[in-house]
This record gives structure tokens, C-alpha cells and sequence, in this order.
């Protein structure tokens, strides 16, 4: 399924799958952004209308059989089209501390599932810890100078207010 944003003219695709293990529906969007980079958000149908949607737990403990679906609609993505790169940013859990823990949880799970999934042969992998953003920058595109970091870092402070600072993974 695909939408429109008017505000900001941007494409995003809606996806769903069902958990085999809890019989829950998620919504993975996926949202287009210029030089063939896409945003994945996730959340559980069932919070679907909450603010607080990327962030809320359902303490269904499959956290891998989630962000793997993720990785499949990725993987679609890129079979069609060999220069795309992707991003995500892991969103902080709902709790009552004041005191942010860098990274943070699902930043860290995050990250693990992704060096162990994609190696440095396609894409370099590059994060702001800070931030909790995760992203996998096509390799080829980068070396080519069609993606460049400083470019991914100001759209990036379009979207989300603060200051970005991108590492790559050597």
C-alpha cells in the first residue's frame, strides 16, 4: 500500500505482516527519501493510533522475528533497485527516567542484528550513537559520490531538530 504525505511530498509504502509467534499484525513503513534512500519505521497495529507507537513494547519477546521481516522488505527493496541504502532510527523506550542511556537498548539490538546480517561488501555501515540513527549506506553510491555523509546528515536535521554527527564502521 503506498501514501502521500502533502506536507512533505514524501512516498511511503505501508507494509504488514503477522507474527507467527504472538498472532500480532505490525505496519512496517517505508518512507522514500531523495539520492534512493529509505526510512523503515515499525510498530504494532494495535497502537497504531498512539504517539508513542515506535516506542511502545509489546513484551512478546520477538524482537528478532520483527526487525527480520524488516530486513526481508529491505531486501525486496534492493533487489529492485541496487543503489538503494536504508536508515532507521531506534526509538527510546516509554519509561519514567529522565537519565538517556547512549545507545540505547534497541539501538544496541539494532546494530548487532545488522553486522551480523549484511557484511562491508555492499553497504558501509554507519550510525549516530547519540541519536539512536542505524543506517546502511550503499557502498557503490557512496564510493561514486551520489550519497555523501555530510548531505545525509543535513537531511537528517530537516527531519529530527538537534545536531547529527555520522560514524562509518571500518
Amino acid at each position: 500500500m503506498r501514501s502521500k504525505d502533502p506536507s512533505t511530498l514524501r512516498i511511503v509504502d505501508l507494509w504488514s505482516f503477522k507474527s507467527t509467534k504472538s498472532g500480532k499484525r505490525y505496519i512496517v513503513e517505508v518512507e522514500k527519501f531523495s539520492n534512493h534512500f529509505l526510512g523503515l519505521k515499525f510498530y504494532w497495529k494495535g497502537v497504531a493510533n498512539s504517539k508513542y507507537r515506535y516506542s511502545l513494547l509489546t513484551n512478546d519477546y520477538e524482537p528478532r522475528t520483527i526487525v527480520m521481516s524488516c530486513v526481508y522488505i529491505m531486501l525486496e527493496y534492493f533487489r529492485k533497485d541496487h543503489c538503494s541504502s536504508f536508515g532507521f532510527v531506534a526509538a527510546n523506550d516509554l519509561n519514567n527516567s529522565d537519565i538517556k542511556v547512549y545507545p540505547n537498548k534497541r539501538f544496541r539490538f539494532y546494530r548487532r542484528m545488522m553486522l551480523s546480517i549484511f557484511g562491508t561488501e555492499t553497504f558501509v555501515q554507519g550510525y549516530d550513537i547519540k541519536n539512536s540513527i542505524y543506517l546502511l549506506i550503499n557502498k557503490e553510491m557512496l564510493q561514486h559520490g551520489s550519497i555523501v555523509i555530510s548531505k545525509i546528515e543535513t537531511e537528517i536535521s530537516k527531519l529530527y531538530e538537534g545536531e547529527y554527527s555520522l560514524v562509518l564502521e571500518s
